[in-house]
Parts: structure tokens; sequence; C-alpha cells
């Protein structure tokens, strides 16, 4: 038994003694070699020649596999698309091309934005009652348009075959909330619940009125005039304002001008107030024209070219509230 310890133990103190020996000569050898030279990283942000090239912000551009609106412009003849709403336009694009203007991803991002904002403001009685109304009417008006345009949609698009209740149904809730009160309230609490259905995939029941649609019964001009302010002067002028700012927010852009093209469509129904003037459809139109306009800028990456349109849309929109002034 002492003799295998022993064994043992001297084995033990020759393995120390390798170690001892060879490490620091190996260490040695490697302090004396050459060290290996490796290129720098190039330096890409001082480069000015590149900044057409490259993206400040490639994620906003390159994120998932959502594209670029990619719907043909309207340049050749009309479809002839059956429409299911009596509601086509004498002013502008018939009824059944509206595909020319928006997007289905833009209609269904609008929605889905929409309900956020409804969200926050159909919650407390006392503060709806007490002016959140008011933001509700223009957020109800808002889904109203948007399902208004599904409904007579050339194309494959979310909701459509719930788009005409929806339609009518929260068109009538931004009627009755002009004012703020019980029954507005609990109208606006029930269409919370039917648009959380929608978006969420199901299908509740929302009966349109028969053989009653016209744009101009549907809404009033006044929010439609509110969210298009916002896309002009919250949205597309900061973020048209320098090449890098439309490159930060490419996409939100595109959703903001093709917005303005539906909503100056719907602002010419001759239904509408004032929709068949021809100082007031001159002045849409321009709009419009404008924001395809800009939804080409985006396509080529052109943000002088976007900025000058968000202008012209600025330009028309100063001059017709003059001209409806004077």
């Amino acid at each position: 038994m002492n003799s295998s310890n022993s064994t043992i133990k001297n084995s033990t103190i020759k393995w120390l003694l390798v170690f001892t020996l060879v490490l620091p000569s190996v260490w040695l050898y490697a302090q004396g070699k050459e060290p290996v030279k490796r290129a720098k990283f190039p330096d890409f942000k001082s480069r000015l020649d590149l900044k057409s090239i490259f993206f400040d912000n490639p994620q906003a551009r390159l994120d998932g596999p959502r594209q670029i609106n990619t719907a043909p412009m309207n340049n050749g003849a009309p479809t002839n698309i059956a429409n299911p709403t009596n509601g086509g336009s004498e002013g502008g694009i018939p009824a059944g091309e509206w595909a020319a203007l928006i997007s289905s991803t833009t209609i269904e991002d609008e929605i889905k934005a929409t309900k956020l904002e409804i969200d926050k403001i159909v919650g407390i009685p006392g503060k709806f009652k007490g002016g959140d109304y008011q933001f509700a009417r223009l957020y109800f008006s808002n889904l109203a348009a948007m399902f208004g345009v599904i409904a007579e949609y050339d194309g494959d698009v979310r909701w459509k075959k719930q788009a005409l209740g929806a339609r009518d149904a929260f068109g009538k809730a931004a009627a009755n909330c002009k004012v703020g009160t019980d029954a507005s309230y609990n109208e606006s609490k029930l269409r919370k619940v039917d648009l959380e259905d929608l978006v969420s995939g199901a299908s509740p029941e929302l009966k349109p009125n028969p053989d009653d649609f016209t744009w101009g019964k549907l809404m009033d001009r006044a929010p439609i005039m509110q969210r298009l302010d916002i896309a002009l002067e919250e949205r597309l002028k900061p973020w048209t304002s320098d090449a890098s700012e439309f490159e930060g927010n490419i996409e939100t852009v595109l959703h903001e001008a093709e917005i303005v093209a539906a909503l100056s469509e719907i602002l010419m129904k001759p239904e509408m107030e004032d929709g068949e003037d021809e100082d007031y459809m001159a002045f849409s139109n321009r709009m419009k024209a404008a924001g395809r306009e800009i939804v080409d800028a985006v396509k080529l990456n052109d943000a002088d070219r976007a900025s000058k349109a968000v202008g012209e849309i600025t330009k028309a929109c100063n001059e017709c509230h003059e001209f409806y002034r004077s």
C-alpha cells in the first residue's frame, strides 16, 4: 500500500516538472513570433460619394416581407368591375378603381391604427363627454371612409364581406358623436367592440342600410378635412423636410400619400358638400394628383420630388380655403 502511494507521488512530481519546463518555453516562442497584420475595417461615414448608394436607415426599407405599393397607376381605360353600392364618382375616378389610389395594405394599416386611437378615447364616460367625443367623430368617420372604399375596392382586400355593414355602422356612430352624450358614448363602446372583433378576425353582426347609401349621408366633410390636415401638417411636411427624414419614414410617407389621394377622391363624390362644384373639384384633383406623385417619388426614392408634391398639396389647400372664405 505504501509502495503504491510512493509510485503515484513520484509520477505526479514528474509531470509537474514537465509542465514547469515546457510551458515557459512555449510562451517564449509565441512571444518571438511576428504578430499577424490584419486589414483595418473600412470607414464609410466620411464617404460623401456613397450617400446616394447606402441608406442611413436600411431597416425601414427592408424589414419583413412587406413591399412598397406596386399597384399600377390608373392611366388606362376604366375597368368594368361590378360596384356593390351606388356611390360612383362623376368628378373623379369611377367606383371600382380605388386600387389606383390606395393599396390594400394601406387600408388595413389605417384601420388598425384608427382602432388604437379609438381604444384611447372610448373608455372613460366623463372624459368622452367632456371633449373626446370630437375625436371619436373623426376616427369613426375615418373608419367609415376606409370601409366604404373596401366595399367598392377592385381587388383582394381584407374585410370585404363585412365592409357594407361596417361602413354604415361606423358612419352612424360618427354622426352621433357630434355631441357628447350617454347615447353617443354607449354606441361608441359597441362600435369599439365591433372593431376589435373585425381586427381580430371575427365577423360581428353589422347590417348595412338597404338602398340608402350615398357618400354624403355616410360622413361629413369636416372630419375628412381633419384627417387630411393630420396627414399634411403632422406627417408629410416633417417627413419630407430633407432626404434623411424621407429615408427614415419612407413607408409611412407612402401610407399618408395614399390616404391623401383616397380622401381627396371621396371629397369629389357628387353627394358630398360642394362635391360637384367645378372649382372645388379642381382643388381636390390637385391634392389627389400630388398624393399620387408622392407615391411615385417613394418608388423612385426621390426625396426632392416628394417634397415638391407635398408643397403642391399645401398650395391647393391654402388656395381652396382662401377661395371659399372670400
